[in-house]
Parts: C-alpha cells; structure tokens; sequence
C-alpha cells in the first residue's frame, strides 16, 4: 500500500509540476504574443486548450502510474521514467520556446522532437502495461496537432 501511494504521489506530482511550469509559459505569451498571430482556421478557441490539457494530464498521471505499478524489469523501469521525465521536460520547453520567447521555429523544432520522444515512450509502455499505452494514443494525437498548428503559425506569419 505505500509503495502504490508514493507510485500516484510521484506521478502525480511530475505532471502536475509540468502543468503548472507550462500554464506559466503559455500565459505569459497568450495576450501578448498570440493574440497577435495569424492563426490557421483549424484552431480551436482558446478555452478548448485548457480543457483538453487537463484531461491529457489526467490521462498522463495515470498512465504512468500504471507502468509504476506494472514493470518488472529495473532496466524497463529506468527507459520508462527517463522517456516520461524527457517527454515532460519537453512539454516545458516548447510552451517556454512558443509563448514565453516568442520562437516560432525553435518551438516547431522541439515539438517535432516532443513528437518523436512521446513515440518512443509508448513504444516502452506497450510492453510494460498495454492498457498504459492506449491511454497515451490521445496526448500523442493531441502533440501531432500541434505540431500541425506550431508549423502552419510559421507559414502564415513569415
């Protein structure tokens, strides 16, 4: 029982660090920096971005815990929470890159990067808990589209 406890505890907190640290990063550049850009008619409003990042984070939280409470392998354990730490770091870094440095190209770059990291980090929890993969498939979705949007801001505004 404790050991599953401190498993949602460290899950819990990684992701909601993450979300935290990115609201920061995306509020800093939403009144100053996006509303400015030309935006593809594909964009959803901006509320939507909200409530779909928070069931992402929710899906997140506990699709890592899973693979916590699933893997039976020290070493698939350490490429488990290294490719989850990576793909969250990365999460900052282009919300830091986009909203808060105003890096169009930059961003378009480390989302590209996110996509690739996120990837291999379902390929990792499809074969610790398949159930932890499935649960990734929509924030893998949801980084494709935003990498779509990332690349066509890029196009429309230079």
């Amino acid at each position: 029982m404790c050991c599953k406890l401190s498993n949602a505890l460290y899950s819990f907190f990684l992701v909601l660090i993450t979300a935290l640290v990115a609201k920061y990063f995306t509020a800093q550049g939403m009144s100053n920096f996006y509303e400015t850009l030309d935006i593809p008619a594909t964009t959803p409003e901006n509320h939507y971005f909200s409530y779909a990042w928070r069931g992402l984070y929710f899906l997140l939280f506990i699709s890592f815990f899973m693979i916590l409470e699933s893997v039976k392998d020290e070493e698939q354990l350490l490429d488990a929470k290294l490719l989850f730490v990576c793909q969250l770091f990365m999460q900052i870094l282009w919300t830091f890159s986009f909203f808060y440095m105003e890096q169009l190209i930059a961003s378009a770059i480390v989302i590209v990067l996110l996509d690739i990291v996120v990837a291999l980090m379902m390929h990792t929890f499809f074969f610790i808990n398949k159930w932890a993969f499935v649960l990734t498939v929509p924030y893998l979705l949801w980084l494709l589209f935003a990498s779509y949007l990332n690349i066509a801001i890029i196009f429309m505004n230079f």
